[in-house]
């Protein structure tokens, strides 16, 4: 989807490796109001170099963009090695519409059950083709148009987007299935039943008891069994988190996705959805 004009803090050092950038080379963004994340990727998919940015606060959405504008200056000296860039907008302003029931004047509507709307608001969309869906979600306006103010023409997708579509090609040889995958303080939940998308959402949590009660809370909500199903688990967490543990003494059937959990190259951890765009 080409981009359209409308629409206290943790450094990660980048390393010196990335002024060997060459025009050829493609820089992946994730942006949200807490986290930023930016992956350079040369023309043969091999990482160049990666940066993670973590917000002790929250940055105001009108903010976001002038943050932004700082970090990326601060991780990539020379805009001009760059010939493609990839935004993937990470927050909790999206809801899904059945491909049938789409209606792209109608974006707002959908959205206003789920999201508070300000004056202005414009919304974007993501066809996921595979579960004849779209993903409407709120874009980050003022990132968009100073990315196509400094880059041209750039893709962007919501961050739900790429995980759901993981999601799908990871669970295709499990009738019923959960993923959960960990950022930081949240994370992202999608259910499978008979190998159909049954719900998605993001939760913010702040112990182990409010994963178990969101996820318990999803299938009560969903008239769907929870001991009927295989828990797959990615992003920020391991076998000895204690989140993983708590959850296994609930629920045997767990593991660690191997096919979507985060990667590590150079001792950085990244972010393994981000590289689907």
């Amino acid at each position: 989807m080409l981009v359209q004009t409308e629409t206290g803090q943790q450094l990660t050092m980048p390393s010196l490796e990335i002024n060997k950038i060459e025009p050829s080379n493609s820089l992946i963004l994730k942006v949200g109001s807490k986290h930023f994340s930016f992956v350079t990727v040369n023309s043969s998919g091999e990482i160049i170099d990666n940066y993670d940015i973590t917000f002790n606060n929250p940055i105001a959405e009108t903010e976001i963009a002038k943050e932004l504008e700082i970090k990326l200056k601060f991780f990539l000296n020379d805009f001009s090695s760059v010939n493609k860039v990839k935004l993937i907008v990470d927050n909790n302003l999206s809801t899904l519409v059945p491909e049938s029931l789409f209606d792209k004047k109608l974006c707002l509507e959908y959205l206003k059950y789920s999201v508070r709307l300000v004056k202005n608001d414009s919304a974007s969309f993501d066809n996921i083709d595979e579960i004849e869906a779209v993903n409407v979600y709120l874009p980050y306006t003022n990132v968009n148009n100073y990315l196509f103010d400094n880059f041209g023409s750039f893709d962007y997708y919501h961050y739900s987007t790429l995980f759901i579509k993981k999601c799908i090609k990871s669970s295709h040889k499990i009738k019923n299935s959960t993923n959960l995958n960990f950022r930081g303080d949240c994370f992202d939940i999608v259910i499978f039943k008979n190998k159909k998308l049954m719900f998605h959402n993001s939760f913010n949590y702040k112990t182990k008891e409010d994963v178990l009660y969101f996820i318990l809370s999803s299938f009560l909500q969903n008239k769907l069994k929870f001991e009927k199903t295989y828990l797959f688990v990615s992003g920020e967490i391991d076998e000895n988190d204690d989140v993983f543990v708590f959850l296994k003494s609930f629920h045997r059937k767990i593991s660690i996705s191997k096919q979507i959990n985060s990667i590590t190259d150079k001792n950085k951890i990244i972010d393994s959805v981000i590289l689907c765009a």
